[in-house]
């Protein structure tokens, strides 16, 4: 299969780039800017890590709890919104959208995947079996706990979106 990778982040795309080689991967990164980007294909299966406050990470950044502000949050989720909307007209039907943030707040989480279930009835979630996340409404959240062997982790969101 051939992964294709967008971000609007240089910073982002040399983070990723580390950790594809060091994975060995091979995957073609483009810098641009996801909303503007005129797609001419359908995909079967898409990732969107979308951008957040970030909150998920305040283990290892603990200033993130005071950066953030409701202008903010509220810029996050229409942007969110906008960025799973163009997702879902390029997602082929039967295909999968997986939606990520590192934010365990309801706005950037729980609130967004509600407003898509709402807007459009050909969704449907997707469950998932995993003893490392837990289930919220139309998501899960990873359990930072199942990592204690590992240091931890951040808490990310997760919800999984096929297109009927």
């Amino acid at each position: 299969f051939k992964v294709n990778a967008i971000d609007n982040s240089q910073k982002q795309i040399n983070k990723f780039k580390e950790n594809i080689n060091r994975l060995n991967i091979e995957i073609n990164i483009k810098k641009l800017n996801y909303l503007e980007k005129k797609f001419t294909n359908k995909y079967n299966s898409i990732l969107l890590d979308a951008p957040c406050s970030a909150l998920g990470t305040f283990r290892r950044n603990p200033d993130v709890t005071v950066k953030v502000d409701q202008s903010q949050m509220k810029k996050h989720q229409k942007n969110q919104i906008q960025m799973i909307e163009k997702s879902l007209k390029i997602l082929n039907k039967k295909g999968f959208l997986v939606y990520i943030v590192c934010s365990f707040h309801p706005f950037e989480t729980i609130e967004v995947i509600d407003k898509i279930m709402q807007k459009h009835k050909n969704i449907k979630l997707h469950k998932i079996n995993s003893d490392k996340m837990i289930k919220r409404q139309s998501g899960y959240f990873i359990n930072p706990l199942s990592f204690k062997e590992f240091g931890g982790s951040d808490i990310f969101f997760v919800s999984v979106l096929e297109k009927i």
